[in-house]
């Protein structure tokens, strides 16, 4: 794999120049002097392994061609870090550069803790800093466009400071943990493949250290992304960061009725590892132990015999009352068989494209009636999306909105999106030029985050 400060010519990635023709002159018009840096940083889509990176089990991600690109120029003029985006609806931003602070989240957020997860790392005096973003990721659908922009702002970071000591699962960890300055308690996946992509490839991605293993793709398939146009957005801080919390807490308690030392247990997988277990006996005593209905806070705090504060550390931002923690471990341990299953099949060699399909549906009916985070927009389109020819079809991302990812037959491709939308987007007066290429669109694995030169 490349390392992290080699560069990419960008005729390797793209098709046009265009679209970087509008950012240098929108970049020089703002900021009176050409861009010195111009790096990117894909989105990606979870071909299976939803909500299970945060509990530390492995995830099967491709890298997508949707990115976030970053044009960036040093200064020393003044102190200040002035953000800005070639879409001008989104606001300017600019701060002392060594006073950033996230004390609300907005777009330009991201850009700054992407920035912030380097500077920590150094004690040097940072040089003013211009930027222009221009992202073609679809917001708020559940194609990681927030990791995408603290990847590519991290990259552009380590650039400005001098920082190239980092490896790129470094800095994948890293952005990780620099994303909950926006108050996104995330697991790594989305930064990890957005550095560890490789075109034509999915990845097996582990965590704890991060590490990958290219998984190649049956050649018959072809996977399309379809938006149901439900927005949601992951770092509004509730839904999302209550499933963490679930989590956390589950595999205390079960850890706890398996006789282990609750507190030094982290996640579902270390709980499972340290106890020699395999995802099928974790499924297993995960049945056993824990009841089916909601826990009470009160109820935990007698099972682990935790004070009010432990207890409030464990769930961090979560601000839920009740914790469905059967369910969540039902769906966790499930979708950890169901990534080691997929991967096991392509690894084989010629692997059966139904066989795979039908893990990606059963991906989708445990996220529904298990983790509770997909919509009546997301299953109907999955419907539609079965029957148009998927072999399988699941939402992706942290779900209650955003896309689907469908698998299917290279050769039904065309006919597939046509479907797709006479069946869903045009009853919602959409015509297809608007919906092809923004709303659904072909993908496959595409590169990782890079420098981008020739431009």
């Amino acid at each position: 794999m490349a390392d992290l400060h080699s560069a990419r010519h960008y005729s390797e990635i793209y098709d046009s120049k265009e679209r970087f023709e509008n950012l240098a002159r929108k970049f020089s018009e703002r900021f009176g002097s050409p861009a010195d840096f111009y790096v990117r940083a894909p989105g990606r889509v979870n071909l299976i392994g939803e909500h299970i990176d945060y509990c530390g089990f492995p995830v099967l991600p491709i890298s997508i061609q949707q990115d976030v690109v970053i044009a960036g120029r040093t200064h020393n003029e003044t102190r200040d870090i002035t953000i800005n985006n070639v879409d001008d609806s989104f606001p300017e931003f600019s701060c002392n550069i060594r006073k950033i602070e996230i004390s609300e989240v907005q777009w330009y957020s991201y850009v700054l803790a992407g920035y912030l997860g380097i500077a920590k790392r150094i004690n040097t005096l940072p040089p003013g800093l211009q930027v222009m973003v221009d992202g073609s990721v679809p917001m708020s659908a559940g194609l990681s466009s927030s990791s995408a922009l603290v990847c590519a702002s991290a990259l552009l970071a380590t650039l400005v400071l001098k920082d190239k000591s980092l490896s790129r699962e470094q800095i994948a960890e890293l952005c990780a943990k620099s994303e909950r300055y926006v108050g996104t308690e995330g697991g790594g996946m989305d930064q990890a493949i957005s550095f560890l992509g490789v075109k034509g490839k999915a990845q097996l991605i582990n965590f704890n250290p991060v590490r990958c293993e290219p998984v190649t793709l049956p050649d018959s398939v072809t996977f399309v992304v379809s938006n149901c146009l439900v927005n949601k957005w992951k770092a509004d801080g509730t839904d999302f960061n209550n499933r963490v919390a679930e989590c956390r807490l589950g595999c205390k308690v079960l850890g706890c009725k398996l006789g282990s030392d609750w507190r030094s247990i982290t996640t579902y997988h270390h709980l499972m590892t340290s106890r020699e277990m395999t995802p099928g006996q974790l499924h297993q005593n995960a049945l056993q132990h824990l009841h089916s209905h909601p826990y009470s806070k009160q109820e935990i705090m007698e099972i682990l015999g935790c004070s009010e504060e432990e207890f409030s550390t464990i769930i961090g931002r979560s601000n839920n009352k009740q914790f469905k923690l059967f369910d969540r471990a039902d769906h966790v341990a499930g979708e950890a068989a169901r990534v080691a299953q997929f991967h096991k099949l392509c690894a084989d060699g010629n692997p059966n494209a139904e066989e795979l399909g039908a893990l990606i549906d059963a991906s989708h009916l445990s996220l529904k009636d298990k983790y509770n985070v997909s919509i009546d927009e997301l299953d109907t389109l999955t419907q539609i999306c079965r029957e148009a020819g998927a072999l399988g079809s699941r939402l992706v991302g942290a779900g209650f909105g955003g896309c689907t990812i469908s698998m299917l037959p290279k050769s039904m491709e065309k006919k597939f999106i046509q479907e797709v939308y006479e069946k869903y987007y045009a009853p919602r007066n959409l015509k297809f030029e608007e919906c092809h290429g923004r709303h659904i669109f072909p993908t496959s694995p595409g590169h990782g985050a890079c420098l981008l030169e020739g431009l």
